[in-house]
C-alpha cells in the first residue's frame, strides 16, 4: 500500500472535509435562495431521532428506490477546493442497492500493515489511536428525486446516515446531496456536489467506477432494532460491505456533542489519558470482501486492519427464512431489505446454509 502522498497522514480527514465542502464554502453557498434545504434532509436528522428503521421502511414501502447507481464502486478521483485525492490515496468501496448503501473509505497508509499483526485496539499507541480515527465509513438510505429525469430535472440523491464513523452527536450542517451523471455504459458516473459557486461550478466532484465483478445480484440485510447496536450487510455482485455501529447510546453523550468530528474527540480523549473512552468511540466496525471463490466471506480491507484475513461469517452461523423475509445470523434476526438473489440464490450465497423448513420459501 502506498503512503498518502498529498500531506501528513493526520491530515487525511481534514482534507476530505475540505474537498466535500468546496474548500470550506458549503455553508455560504448551500443556502437559500439558490440552494434551499430542509432540516429533514440533513444526513443525521433521522438518526438523532432514533427513527431510521421506521423512516427507511416507510420510504421502501412507498417504492422510493432506484437502480441507477446499484453496484460496487471505487473512487479514482475526488476533487474539491484546491485539493484532490485518488485511488493511490485511499481505498474506497461504495456498495449501493436500490435503497441502502455502505460507503467505506480507508487511507492507504504503511502503518496499516503493522496494525494487521496486532490482536486488538488495546495494543495501539496513543498516536496510533489518533491516526486510526482518520478513516471513514457510513451507511444508510440513498433517496432520489422523482422522475422522469431530464436536463431540467436530473437525478439527485440525498443520503441519510443511520451509521456514521465521523458522527459523535453534532449534526452535519448541510445535506449530503449530489447530482448523478451516468456514462452511457453504466460503468462510470460522476457525483457532482449539489451546491454551486458564483461561477455556476459544482463545489466538489467524485468520479466513481465499477469494481471488477461489481454488477450482478444484490442483497441488503439490517439487524433488528431490538438489539440496539445497528448493523447492515450489503452484497453487490461479488463484493460485500459490512458495518456495525458503536453501542447505541454513545453518539448521543451530551458531554461529547460539542465536538464536530470523531477526530477532534479522539484527540481530546487521548490527550486527557482516557484511552478506554477513545477506544469505545473507535469501536464502529466496517469491512469489505468477496462472496465467492477461495476467499469467500474473508475480509480483505477494514477500518480495523487486524480483522483482515478473518471470515465475516460461516455457513453454520446463518439460516435463511425467506418466507418471513429475514435471515438468522448467529441467532439474531436480520431483516431482508433488498434482494435480487431469490431464496435458493441466498442459500448459495451463504455457502449452503440450512433452510428452516417451517418457513415457506
Amino acid at each position: 500500500l502506498r503512503q498518502t502522498r498529498h500531506s501528513a497522514p493526520m491530515e487525511w480527514s481534514r482534507e476530505q472535509g475540505a474537498m466535500v465542502s468546496g474548500g470550506g464554502r458549503i455553508e455560504r453557498l448551500y443556502d437559500a435562495p439558490r440552494f434551499p434545504w430542509q432540516e429533514e434532509e440533513l444526513p443525521h436528522f433521522h438518526k438523532v431521532r432514533g427513527s431510521t428503521h421506521a423512516d427507511f421502511g416507510k420510504w421502501k414501502k412507498e417504492r422510493r428506490t432506484h437502480e441507477i447507481v446499484v453496484g460496487a464502486w471505487f473512487r479514482p478521483l475526488f476533487l474539491g477546493g484546491w485539493i484532490h485525492s485518488d485511488a493511490t490515496t485511499e481505498s474506497v468501496y461504495n456498495l449501493q442497492t436500490p435503497s441502502l448503501f455502505i460507503d467505506l473509505r480507508i487511507p492507504n497508509l504503511q502503518v496499516n500493515e503493522r496494525w494487521k499483526s496486532v490482536q486488538g485496539m488495546s495494543e495501539l499507541s496513543d498516536d496510533d489511536l489518533r491516526l486510526l480515527a482518520r478513516r471513514h465509513c457510513f451507511a444508510g438510505y440513498s433517496l432520489l428525486n422523482e422522475g422522469p429525469w431530464t436536463s431540467q430535472n436530473p437525478p439527485v440523491c440525498t443520503r441519510h446516515h443511520s451509521i456514521d464513523w465521523n458522527f459523535v452527536g453534532k449534526m452535519r450542517p448541510r445535506p449530503n446531496k449530489w447530482r448523478i451523471e451516468m456514462r452511457e455504459d453504466g460503468k462510470v458516473w460522476k457525483e457532482w456536489g449539489y451546491a454551486k459557486d458564483e461561477f455556476d461550478q459544482h463545489i466538489y466532484l467524485e468520479r466513481w467506477e465499477l469494481l471488477p465483478e461489481g454488477k450482478g445480484r444484490y442483497l441488503a440485510i439490517r439487524r433488528d432494532e431490538r438489539y440496539g447496536r445497528d448493523a447492515i450487510l450489503i452484497v453487490c455482485g461479488n463484493h460485500f460491505n459490512f458495518v456495525m455501529d458503536r453501542p447505541t447510546k454513545m453518539p448521543f453523550d451530551p458531554e461529547r456533542q460539542s465536538h464536530a468530528s470523531l477526530q477532534d474527540l479522539v484527540d481530546k480523549l487521548v490527550q486527557e489519558g482516557n484511552r478506554e473512552e477513545a477506544m469505545k468511540y473507535l469501536s464502529l466496525e466496517g469491512c469489505h470482501g468477496r462472496v465467492s471463490g477461495a476467499n469467500a466471506w474473508v475480509v480483505d480491507n477494514a477500518l480495523h486492519p487486524w480483522k483482515i484475513g478473518k471470515r465475516l461469517l460461516s455457513p453454520d452461523e446463518v439460516m435463511v427464512k425467506y418466507g418471513e423475509n429475514k435471515v438468522m445470523w448467529k441467532g439474531e434476526q436480520w431483516h431482508i431489505v433488498e434482494d435480487s438473489f431469490g431464496p435458493y440464490g441466498l442459500l448459495n450465497l451463504f455457502a449452503g446454509t440450512l433452510v428452516d423448513r417451517r418457513s415457506a420459501l
